[in-house]
């Protein structure tokens, strides 16, 4: 069969994606992506007739997915692909493949263990649910379809997974409604991938593509400190640089001095917000100001650089005043850069039922983007989108917090918020991964 994965843009190594591939691939079936703002859909289809158009749909993408699978359905009814949906979106909100006449195949949970089914015919019925697979059964992912554009095949960071699914529930992310949607299957979660076909995986990738610079998608890499410890000793011969995220309660100075000998250059840790009230409230309660504080600068003395992350109008008392108290925090920790998004409320999740109940949005809300515009019904809502957009550059430049409120309430036009934002990631690339 041809098989053919389709993204409008990705700006990061999809991994599920290319698991997906490598199955498939294996099988003997022939296997390709493409991005539609980069390359013609339309002269691809027409040479190429692919058998299967695969899509994997993150929530706020969902229109754009949905979209184009219904136009090259309408275009080309003469070979008549099978569309398969799957990824986040349709795990939580399978209903809405299910009603969409044009999606052949809808996909819940992951795919690995019944992909094969769907393209060798042995699954007929239309909604599919997925397991939770053993990782460390699974291949290694094919990057090749992915690594064609120069974006990833020739960039000096590769990313990679050691372990699946997150411990923590969060008000605002899914993770309580996945386990719940898998509770009878609890005991494959927080698996990892061992260190040694770990180690393998960034081998081969070293010698097949190039890669100076290895990035963990992990929600905690320091989350198995046993795990941690032996990843490190065999890691260090490599002569790579690795990064990813952690959070500051699983780390003390000894563990990011371990890391950083094995060659850590850089690490996430997620704030969100300063205040106590709010982090319990985001159900964050069990990290605190002083474990973030010290994490930081633990590992900033040592010579790993952390991207400090937080998250702006929140549906609390006083959103700015909340943002702001955690700018204040920022300025005074000074991580080498300072991240915030929009929070935008994902159906189902904890948070979006509060906004509901509390009139902040309605049932019909569309989640939004994370560096756009806030689609909460809460006060000051346009100084929060611009307060997102000035926030590096309030921290790196250690500006008033007097001086912030004034420059959040000049008035700025679209392009000249985007084009704020766009420096912004330039000098984030530059100073964290060196590209």
């Amino acid at each position: 069969m041809k098989i053919l994965f389709v993204e409008k843009r990705t700006r990061t190594d999809k991994l599920g994606i290319l698991y997906l591939a490598r199955i498939l691939s294996d099988a003997g079936h022939s296997v390709d992506l493409i991005q539609t703002d980069l390359d013609n859909i339309d002269e691809y289809m027409e040479k190429n007739f692919p058998d299967f158009v695969m899509y994997s749909v993150m929530s706020a993408e969902k229109n754009w997915f949905l979209k184009t699978n219904r136009e090259l359905k309408n275009k080309y009814p003469a070979f008549q692909f099978i569309s398969v949906m799957g990824g986040p979106h349709f795990t939580f909100f399978p209903e809405e493949g299910m009603e969409d006449d044009y999606i052949d195949f809808v996909v819940q949970g992951p795919g690995e263990g019944v992909i094969l089914d769907i393209v060798e015919g042995r699954i007929k019925d239309k909604f599919v649910i997925g397991h939770l697979p053993d990782i460390n059964s699974l291949p290694e992912p094919k990057r090749d379809i992915l690594y064609k554009y120069d974006e990833f095949g020739k960039s000096r960071m590769k990313r990679f997974i050691a372990g699946r699914f997150c411990l923590y529930s969060c008000t605002y992310c899914f993770n309580h409604l996945f386990k719940k949607l898998y509770r009878d299957e609890k005991g494959m979660f927080f698996q990892r991938n061992s260190p040694e076909r770990m180690i393998e995986e960034i081998k081969h990738v070293k010698e097949q593509f190039g890669l100076e610079l290895v990035y963990f998608n992990d929600d905690d890499f320091a989350a198995n400190s046993e795990w941690l410890e032996i990843f490190c000793d065999k890691f260090k011969p490599l002569g790579l640089e690795f990064c990813g995220s952690i959070r500051a309660s699983s780390v003390n100075y000894d563990t990011l001095k371990m890391m950083r000998d094995a060659g850590c250059t850089f690490m996430n840790i997620a704030l969100e917000s300063a205040n106590p009230v709010t982090q319990r409230f985001l159900r964050r309660g069990f990290v605190t100001n002083e474990q973030i504080s010290n994490a930081t600068k633990w590992s900033e003395e040592l010579g790993i650089k952390i991207r400090l992350q937080n998250m702006v109008g929140l549906p609390v008392e006083d959103p700015l005043k909340d943002a702001l108290e955690t700018l204040e925090m920022n300025q005074k920790i000074n991580p080498t850069d300072s991240w915030a998004s929009i929070f935008q409320p994902f159906p189902r999740t904890d948070l979006w039922q509060f906004c509901i109940d509390n009139n902040i949005i309605d049932g019909k809300t569309d989640t939004g983007d994370f560096f756009k515009h806030t689609v909460l019904k809460i006060k000051d809502a346009d100084k929060i989108d611009r307060l997102q957009k000035l926030w590096f550059f309030a921290v790196k430049n250690q500006l008033p917090i007097d001086l912030v409120k004034v420059l959040i309430e000049l008035p700025y036009t679209e392009e000249q918020l985007q084009k704020i934002q766009d420096i912004r990631w330039d000098i984030g690339k530059k100073i964290l991964y060196g590209i």
